[in-house]
């Protein structure tokens, strides 16, 4: 199956840049593992159209999830991730199409800096080139259940590319968009930032219906991006969402730091990256859960891939 992926990065020379561009609609194929400007689709309404043909020719309900990438992540990384994902999604009787937002991270851990501007300066094209035409795009006959996941700085540009949108007021842009579930894991935004309402998340949830968090005491990666970001305040990635204060009721906290305990020794088999970070790619119970949680057939209570600490608050078992 090709692969579908919405690119910021720049061009130049027959390949992307590691700066900010105009939007590439980009379809690759299967025999590929590099994205390329070679594979730009002329038009969005073009893209969309053959997303929709590979997912489901005979026209019937979808699901479409964007899924973004985080800091230190190559478009060849970026890409084997979302294939990885697709592939257990479906592998789990869930029908649907993961589509790439691709924007200019660096391919250092030092430059993670220069990756956060970069993220802030891609976020509103995820809103505006491919969020809100897939919401324009669905027909009667042919619904479209968008959906969003973000890894590690991912997250980030969700919620940059919410508050955005939402600020810029672009006329242009219907105000009544809203996505289906949005997912986090591994988020590297403050915990803080989801104590109810807090102006920093307002956007996010005023467009999405449900949000989870998934979270890890173990992520090494974000006790390092404390220092480099300038700002000690604690990654909800990493301890989840404040307790000591009320949270959205569409949020809800899946502690998954027993389930990473509970594989000794792991080691990746098809991405690469800090496992204690991006564990969850290759972690079967994971996306048990993550199926589950994006399909919205059960109720949140009821996942048995959970379990029920208080109110919105779980363990991944």
């Amino acid at each position: 199956m090709d692969s579908f992926i919405l690119s910021t990065r720049s061009k130049a020379n027959g390949t992307f840049g590691q700066d900010v561009g105009p939007a590439s609609y980009l379809q690759v194929p299967a025999s590929d593992s590099d994205p390329l400007p070679s594979h730009n689709i002329n038009s969005a309404k073009q893209w969309m159209a053959a997303i929709l043909q590979q997912a489901d020719p005979a026209g019937q309900a979808l699901d479409v999830i964007f899924f973004v990438h985080g800091y230190n992540t190559t478009s060849r990384e970026a890409l084997t991730r979302q294939r990885l994902i697709e592939k257990e999604l479906r592998a789990r009787n869930y029908p649907c199409m993961v589509v790439g937002f691709d924007w200019p991270s660096e391919s250092k851990t030092l430059l993670y800096l220069a990756d956060r501007s970069k993220a802030q300066d891609s976020a509103a094209q995820l809103v505006k080139r491919g969020i809100v035409p897939f919401m324009m795009y669905s027909q009667p006959d042919c619904p479209i259940n968008v959906h969003v996941m973000a890894h590690s700085m991912g997250a980030f540009v969700v919620r940059e590319a919410f508050r955005s949108v939402d600020k810029m007021r672009d006329s242009g842009l219907a105000n009544d968009w809203r996505i289906g579930q949005m997912v986090l894991f591994a988020a590297d935004i403050s915990s803080a930032c989801f104590a109810l309402g807090n102006s920093d998340m307002i956007p996010t949830f005023a467009h999405c219906g449900r949000l989870t968090n998934y979270f890890s005491g173990y992520d090494e990666a974000l006790a390092v991006s404390n220092a480099k970001n300038l700002d000690t305040s604690s990654r909800v990635g990493r301890v989840g969402m404040p307790v000591d204060t009320p949270a959205d009721d569409k949020a809800l906290d899946v502690d998954c730091g027993p389930r990473y305990l509970a594989v000794p020794k792991r080691t990746f088999k098809v991405i690469d990256g800090l496992v204690s970070h991006s564990w969850y790619l290759e972690d079967s119970n994971w996306y048990d859960d993550l199926a589950y949680t994006l399909k919205g057939s059960i109720d949140r209570n009821s996942i048995p891939s959970r379990t029920l600490l208080n109110k919105n608050d779980f363990v991944l078992n």
